[in-house]
């Protein structure tokens, strides 16, 4: 199963191109913090902006720094099928440990339509799967009839959920068991996921202080309520600023000020608003991560 903390790893860029010497850097500080996995080449990775040769090596250099300590599973999603099943396969073949499939966006399937999608990539690779359900950035919600339908496919083992809906968490659990691993993907509800029967979470945050998400989970699966609050409350802060405007530029902005990230991202992702900034300056100074002695602005 997949259970635990698990990282939506940025992609670090330099000069227009990925900062594979900062990636290693990262990865292994995930890896040291105790983190279940990394998860590369998703929203957070800026992956619909990235070359196939680029996700193949991001891929790459997650599993070899990794070394088996942590899960590898990188977003594999593409509109056609066929580059689906391939992308799949061929993150297979780099010694991932499972693949992360948003559903097809921008044409708004039918239910039957997502569950043929997901059938034919599930009979063509060998590889775990994770359903990956975004309704507000795929136009289309996976149903809960959909999910409880692809479990019969022995290689779907996960589901990661970004819409809204909590219900559904203690819904999907109720019927399938440990059949199916549920993953939070929002991370200001990650908290409420796992009230609700959530595995983990696959979550942004986690890239400035993976040490807090993982004492976090401890503090849950301890049953330790009282520290479980406490740490939450710490977390929610920087939680709540790295949501105020579109992933994955307020990460950067957060990364670049703790862990020398470069703020570059790549067109169409904008700057962010100064106030946006400073809200997580703000935070990251309650958490004394950072102090305002070098403008990042200015890196």
């Amino acid at each position: 199963m997949f259970q635990g903390v698990y990282t939506a790893i940025i992609t670090p860029f330099r000069d227009g191109k990925v900062d594979e010497k900062k990636l290693e850097e990262l990865v292994a500080f995930q890896v040291g913090a105790g983190v279940k996995g990394i998860v590369p080449c998703g929203t957070t990775g800026e992956y619909l902006l990235l070359t196939r040769e680029e996700q193949k090596r991001i891929i790459e250099i997650c599993v070899k720094t990794c070394q088996g300590k942590a899960h590898v599973i990188p977003g594999t999603a593409a509109l056609s099928i066929n580059d689906t099943i391939v992308q799949t396969q061929e993150a297979q073949k780099f010694g991932a440990n499972a693949a992360l499939l948003v559903s097809p966006w921008y044409i708004k399937l039918s239910q039957e339509s997502l569950y043929q999608y997901y059938k034919k990539i599930s009979e063509n690779v060998d590889l775990p799967l994770i359903i990956y359900n975004n309704p507000s950035r795929t136009g289309v919600d996976v149903s809960l009839e959909t999910i409880m339908k692809l479990t019969s496919c022995k290689n779907i083992q996960g589901y990661k959920e970004s819409g809204y809906c909590l219900q559904r968490i203690s819904e999907l659990k109720g019927q399938v068991g440990d059949r199916l691993s549920v993953l939070a993907g929002n991370d200001d509800s990650f908290a409420a996921h796992l009230g609700m029967g959530a595995d983990g979470g696959i979550l942004v945050a986690a890239n400035v202080v993976p040490d807090l998400f993982v004492n976090l989970m401890r503090k849950w699966n301890e049953g330790d309520l009282p520290g479980f609050h406490e740490a939450w409350r710490t977390v929610f802060p920087l939680v709540s600023a790295l949501a105020l405007e579109s992933n994955p530029a307020p990460i950067k902005y957060a990364m670049a000020l703790v862990h020398g990230v470069s703020i570059e991202s790549r067109l169409p992702f904008a700057p962010l608003n100064f106030s946006t900034q400073e809200k997580i300056e703000e935070a990251l100074q309650d958490l004394n991560l950072w102090k305002p002695l070098v403008s990042v602005r200015e890196r």
